[in-house]
């Protein structure tokens, strides 16, 4: 046999493979679909840089899926490469990730997951969750796809965690955290400053790429906060806090109170940890603030100060006003009443109806969640309502899997808290790790007042930061965890 027939073919087979990509991306953009092309030249990139920079590949995409979802938000979660295969950017990555995560398994002889409390529920979660959508997919077809996806985003903690195990490519998600962080908030900013832009020059087909849902946009500007102050390398540090400061400050003074609440939680865990000075810092903040606003409204007859003060006296009042009855005057506040009502009151028929139906199992996924609430709230909007999720991931997930799902994902929320108390508690200060649980407790602190771990936006951040955090390896004693180069 010809010892150069072998290579001859090859390079005759990867020509064909070649030529035939190329007419298809060819017809692709005579049909002006740029959406293929322009993701395979970014993944060009991303693997030549992966290459030259001897970068993780899986690493650098699932950075790059974090950083997408960060920045451009509910945009990056609708991109769909063809039009008519419903596979968006979390789905398309959970689909090499998950035959990653076990052929890495296969390879080192090591299961996918872990041994400890937080693994093994979340792997009992995700079980639950998989034999119920069996009879669900029968009954409603594709919605009991959609719904599940609260569930299978879940894989994305082990995808992460495994990573996590790896310095090199720790270092590569931490960089793309740490770059999304940044970006989020200005462009967050900018987006409302500038809407006619993002919405109509910056799309493509029509679609935005980068568009934020406003409550969501928030909370992941408290988490940033916490990754930046938290997360980057020492050397950042001075310009880290302030900007850190910057975002708490953001969130306090906007509209969504979920996020607020989150963030003030955060503040109180750090004020109990050895990062206490970060605490300080940020609340000293949010005082001086307070001290100025208060003067300008009083001393300098500020019209803008005086609405400020009002809303966010309002929204702090509104936040234990369960049954929606206070009085509430502020541009930004007036509606807090109504919203708390028309929470309480979703929650309560989700519950009712769940009892009365299904109290073990739960009504599934693909139900309609709120056919109940809508004929009591708003009998005739019912056609104009596409809300899915009852606001609360632990009403979601009580609704859709009953008892059964929702006993073990509070022992997840649970397993996360003491894991999060024991990273406090320990001798690290200001670590990576301690910033990662930080940053999950936000985002699920978030997720029980609002549609946060229902969809990519949310759950891939959450659950991919949840699982580096749990991968992080213990550092007793150090003064600085982080990974990045000093």
């Amino acid at each position: 046999m010809n010892p150069t027939a072998q290579p001859k073919a090859k390079t005759i087979t990867m020509t064909i493979a070649v030529a035939a990509v190329a007419a298809a991306l060819g017809w692709q953009i005579a049909e002006e679909n740029y959406l293929a092309p322009s993701l395979l030249a970014v993944t060009a990139a991303a693997v030549i840089v992966t290459v030259t920079g001897r970068m993780p590949s899986g690493a650098t995409l699932l950075g790059l899926l974090l950083f997408g979802y960060m920045v451009g938000n509910r945009g990056f979660a609708q991109l769909m490469p063809f039009p008519q295969v419903p596979l968006l950017p979390a789905e398309i990555f959970l689909a090499g990730g998950v035959g990653w995560l076990l052929w890495q398994g296969a390879r080192s002889k090591q299961l996918p997951a872990r041994t400890d409390a937080l693994n093994v529920c979340i792997l009992i979660w995700i079980l639950i969750g998989s034999s119920r959508i069996a009879m669900d997919v029968r009954a409603h077809g594709a919605l009991a796809l959609r719904d599940f996806a609260t569930v299978y985003y879940a894989l994305f903690f082990f995808i992460a965690q495994r990573l996590s195990d790896e310095p090199a490519a720790r270092v590569v998600v931490v960089r793309f955290l740490i770059a999304g962080s940044l970006l989020q908030p200005p462009v967050y900013a900018l987006s409302e400053m500038f809407p006619g832009f993002f919405l109509d020059a910056l799309a493509l087909r029509g679609a935005p790429l980068i568009y934020f849902k406003g409550d969501l946009a928030l909370t992941f500007t408290a988490a940033s906060s916490t990754l930046i102050a938290l997360v980057a390398p020492v050397r950042w540090r001075r310009w880290s806090w302030p900007a850190a400061s910057i975002g708490i400050l953001a969130v306090i003074g906007n509209e969504n109170r979920a996020s607020m609440v989150a963030a003030l939680s955060a503040l109180i865990w750090l004020a109990f940890s050895r990062a206490r000075r970060l605490a300080a810092l940020q609340l000293s903040t949010i005082i001086i603030a307070l001290i100025c606003t208060l003067a300008l409204t009083f001393l300098a007859d500020s019209r803008w100060a005086g609405k400020k003060l009002d809303g966010v006296t309002e929204r702090l009042a509104s936040i234990s006003d369960f049954a929606g009855q206070g009085a509430y005057h502020s541009d930004e506040s007036y509606m807090k009443g109504d919203n708390n009502r028309f929470r309480s009151l979703w929650w309560t028929e989700v519950v009712a109806e769940t009892v009365r139906e299904s109290p073990w199992i739960g009504l599934g996924f693909g139900h309609d969640l709120a056919r109940e609430f809508l004929r009591i709230y708003s009998p005739g909007s019912g056609e104009d309502f596409s809300a899915r999720s009852p606001h609360s991931i632990l009403v979601t997930v009580f609704g859709r899997m009953g008892l059964i799902g929702f006993v073990p994902f509070v022992a997840i929320c649970t397993a996360l808290m003491i894991r999060l108390i024991s990273t406090l508690r320990s001798n690290e200060t200001e670590t990576a790790r301690l910033g990662l649980w930080l940053a999950a407790w936000i985002i699920l602190t978030s997720s029980l007042f609002g549609v946060v771990l229902e969809g990519p936006m949310g759950a891939v951040l959450f659950w991919s930061v949840a699982g580096l955090a749990n991968g992080w390896p213990e550092a007793p004693g150090s003064s600085d965890a982080s990974p990045l180069p000093r």
